[in-house]
């Protein structure tokens, strides 16, 4: 019986069967050419039979029975899966000298895709509310609640906390929904769902109305009438008020600066009244502490503001952007001391906090001398004088993400006569 020498590519023995083990298990992808290399790969030599021969091309036509075996064959020793086009072409499977069962490509269930999809969704939704934000504006409001000189409850409390972030969140949503086209053009805010189109500009809205309405009721019966006003106007002086006056004049900072002012009014006036002097102070702490924060926050990219066509002071006049960061550093001096003297806090904390002011003031005073001397002259500033503007810029903003939480702490802890309450408590 005579036999023909069929020439076959196929792997070195134990780089072969590693990749046959790991892959038996699991779909691949055919033709993928993964083995087929000329520098690991070495020519062998199949015997096949003449009788085989001319029994295939009597049943196969014009079939290169020759071709069919070195096909499959070749298939097999690169561990590779045949499809459903390869499969049907050959009738009769008993013309392969060893088995070969096709493998259907695995695909994803439904179920799977949905969860996927679902998860998605609802992180798109979160994002919608700037989640850092609303918790910002939110710690703000506990804090003043529990500044506030009259009784705390632990529900009222929890109503307040889920109202002020749902109204919160509201507010952002649509400040987001608006914008689109402005944020996509700005590297920080490129990254938005609706930037991305994970959402559209209509979601944003009935999303916002939801969580919105949610919010204000909470607030209403769960704490008082005022308070859910108060969150109420935020969300219009936030999402319509200011998201407006961003591209038309430089006072959206100082209206900004309101917004972040109001968490601390609704807290306070959640237990107590607002025609304290205190809560003003309050309020007008967390006023002025807007402005060494987004004011360093905004000269680095200042430019990219512009680009975007928003109007800010950091691009429009740089020097009046540092003087004011400067201007409301110091103010927070006088405030910290009128809680004091207003019977909010003891006598300590207006020497505690000054520690923290003082340190913020002082960076704020460096970026001001340093624009000082950028803009001081006709010439313009320098890349040098550049460079260092923006290394005071980025000191100033991380020093002001630091001393409100510093600020608000110690105020908690030199609340008027709680050190007597804790030592009466403990003494009984």
């Amino acid at each position: 019986m005579s036999q023909k020498l069929l020439p076959l590519s196929r792997l070195h023995s134990i780089n072969n069967f590693n990749f046959f083990f790991q892959n038996t298990k699991r779909s691949l992808q055919l033709n993928q050419n993964f083995i087929n290399n000329q520098f690991l790969s070495r020519k062998i030599l199949v015997p096949t039979f003449k009788s085989v021969h001319s029994h295939s091309s009597t049943n196969n036509g014009n079939h290169n029975p020759s071709s069919v075996i070195e096909n499959v064959a070749s298939k097999v020793l690169t561990c590779q899966d045949a499809d459903a086009k390869s499969s049907q072409s050959f009738d009769d499977t008993s013309k392969i000298p060893f088995k070969f069962t096709p493998k259907s490509p695995s695909v994803p269930s439904k179920s799977i895709k949905a969860k996927a999809t679902l998860k998605e969704e609802i992180k798109s939704y979160i994002k919608l509310t700037k989640p850092n934000l609303t918790m910002l504006v939110t710690l703000s409001c506990i804090c003043s609640y529990a500044i506030s000189p009259l009784s705390v409850s632990v529900q009222e409390l929890m109503f307040l906390t889920a109202g002020t972030a749902l109204c919160s969140g509201a507010a952002n949503a649509i400040n987001m929904g608006r914008e689109p086209d402005f944020d996509r053009q700005m590297p920080r805010t490129v990254g938005r769902p609706i930037v991305r189109g994970l959402i559209t500009p209509n979601q944003a809205y009935n999303f916002a109305a939801i969580i919105g309405s949610i919010g204000c009721t909470m607030l209403w019966f769960g704490v008082n009438p005022i308070v859910s006003l108060l969150g109420f106007f935020n969300i219009v002086l936030y999402a319509w008020i200011y998201t407006s006056m961003k591209r038309k004049s430089i006072i959206n900072t100082w209206v900004g600066a309101i917004v972040g002012a109001i968490p601390p009014l609704m807290g306070w006036a959640a237990s107590s009244s607002l025609l304290h002097p205190g809560a003003w102070c309050l309020a007008g702490l967390l006023y002025a502490w807007q402005f060494p924060h987004f004011n360093a926050l905004s000269h680095n990219i200042a430019q990219q503001y512009k680009s975007a066509g928003y109007v800010m002071a950091a691009a429009e006049n740089p020097k009046l952007n540092a003087r004011v960061a400067l201007r409301y550093s110091i103010l927070m001096f006088p405030l910290c001391f009128g809680l004091s003297y207003f019977g909010i806090t003891d006598w300590v904390f207006p020497f505690d906090s000054a520690i923290a002011n003082g340190w913020l003031t002082y960076l704020a005073f460096q970026f001001w001398q340093q624009q000082q001397r950028n803009h001081g002259n006709g010439s313009g500033p320098s890349k040098q004088g550049i460079a260092l503007a923006g290394v005071h810029a980025k000191k100033l903003f991380w020093c002001s993400v630091w001393h409100l939480p510093a600020v608000l702490i110690l105020a908690m802890l030199h609340k008027k006569d709680q050190w007597n309450r804790l030592y009466n408590y403990l003494s009984f």
